[in-house]
């Protein structure tokens, strides 16, 4: 995997192939958070690298690595296809949800879809935790074992969504996102979850 250049450069990088792309007449399809599962296809962000440099195991892939879900993103309004992301949201504040929400509704086209896969709290606390004991009984993995700070319940993320301006939010299930540019695969949820209820799979319309 190539090296992060400085922020401004990775930024910098990333608007121009954003705008090659638009340039060129194909559609612009973003991953973020993309970790080790880069779709292909798409423009894959991420706040650094997990390969070691030099390591072109995914050397077919594009990347681009800035703090995306802490900044504008370098690119005109309504110039993106399709926005994926799994496994991601729920490992950063709510604060940075609703800014990151913003920033995705401002960048997407009319009619186009953000598509979000994420832990579903309300499946993990039913089906771990024991209320009947108090605090002792609630399952409190969910933050300490896997670092997520602040999930989704359906409804949440719904009145979050429609709360910056999405106009619908479909609610379907794994591999089954009503954008036809979808990624050809979805790697969560893990076994560490329920296939069919474990995550909150969910298309945004702009």
């Amino acid at each position: 995997m190539r090296k992060a250049g400085s922020v401004q450069q990775e930024v910098r990088a990333f608007a121009d192939r954003v705008l090659a792309l638009i340039k060129s007449g194909q559609p612009v399809k973003i991953q973020v958070g993309c970790g080790m599962t880069p779709a292909p296809g798409f423009l894959n962000l991420d706040i650094a690298p997990l390969l070691p440099e030099g390591d072109d195991g995914l050397g077919e892939f594009e990347f681009f690595f800035f703090p995306y879900a802490d900044m504008p993103w370098p690119i005109p309004n309504n110039c993106i296809d399709y926005i994926f992301h799994e496994d991601f949201i729920e490992h950063i504040s709510q604060k940075q949800q609703i800014c990151f929400l913003a920033e995705t509704l401002r960048v997407l086209k009319g009619g186009c879809w953000h598509r979000v896969n994420t832990p579903c709290l309300n499946a993990s606390m039913k089906r771990h935790s024991h209320f009947a004991a108090g605090m002792q009984g609630v399952y409190a993995g969910e933050w300490e074992k896997w670092n997520h700070v602040s999930l989704f319940t359906h409804h949440s993320l719904e009145e979050m969504a429609k709360l910056v301006g999405y106009r619908e939010v479909v609610f379907n299930l794994r591999h089954q996102s009503v954008s036809p540019h979808r990624p050809p695969f979805e790697h969560r949820p893990g076994d560490d979850r329920d296939p069919v209820i474990g995550n909150i799979f969910a298309d945004l319309l702009k």
